[in-house]
C-alpha cells in the first residue's frame, strides 16, 4: 500500500503558497530483486531463508560463482536491485567480480553489499576502493544473521531510493 500526503505550505522555489505533495511512502513489505553470489551452499541457503523470514518471498537469485553471476548480469534480463557478494569465490574472485560490476556502465549503479568472513583490512579497503556499497562481516550466530538481513532488506528496500531501471 502506498501513502501520499499533501500539505499546504510555501513553495521553497517560487515562494508561493501551494499544495505540496510528498512522494509516496511504502508501508507494505518492499519488493527487492536480490542477486546472491555465494559458493558455500549452507551460507547460500541461510541467506535465502533469512530473506524469506523477513518477508521477501520471491525475487531471490543465487549463483555459486562470479562467472555465472556476471554472465547473468551481462545478459539482457532485468537487473537486480541489490547484489550480495561473497569475496571467497571459485573461478573469478569476489573483488574481481566487484571490479567488473563497478566498471560496467550498465551495472555500476547496482548497490553491492560485500558479505565476507574475511577480516583482512586490506580486502575491506580494496572493496571500498572498488565502490562496494558496504562491507559486512558474516555474522556468526543465526539471530545476528537474521538481524543483518532484516536491516539490509529494510534499508535497501524501504529507506533508500534505488536508481530507476533496476528490477
Amino acid at each position: 500500500m502506498l501513502l501520499s500526503r499533501a500539505s499546504s505550505r510555501r513553495c521553497p522555489h517560487c515562494y508561493t503558497d501551494a499544495v505540496v505533495t510528498h512522494p509516496a511512502r511504502r508501508v507494505d513489505r518492499p519488493y527487492l530483486d536480490v542477486l546472491i553470489v555465494e559458493n558455500n551452499p549452507s551460507d547460500a541457503r541461510l541467506t535465502i531463508e533469512a530473506f524469506r523470514e523477513v518477508g521477501l518471498r520471491e525475487g531471490i537469485r543465487c549463483y555459486p560463482d562470479g562467472d555465472e553471476a556476471l554472465a547473468v548480469l551481462n545478459g539482457t534480463g532485468p537487473l537486480p536491485h541489490l547484489i550480495f557478494l561473497d569475496l571467497d569465490l571459485p573461478k573469478t574472485p569476489g573483488l574481481k567480480v566487484l571490479d567488473e560490476i563497478k566498471t560496467n556502465d550498465r551495472l555500476k549503479v547496482i548497490p553491492v553489499v560485500v558479505v565476507s568472513d574475511c577480516n583482512d583490512p586490506h580486502e575491506v579497503r580494496r572493496a571500498y576502493e572498488l565502490h562496494a556499497s558496504c562491507f559486512i562481516y558474516k555474522p556468526l550466530h543465526l539471530h545476528q544473521f537474521l538481524h543483518f538481513v532484516r536491516s539490509c532488506y529494510e534499508f535497501w528496500g524501504g529507506v533508500v531510493t534505488l536508481p530507476p531501471g533496476l528490477g
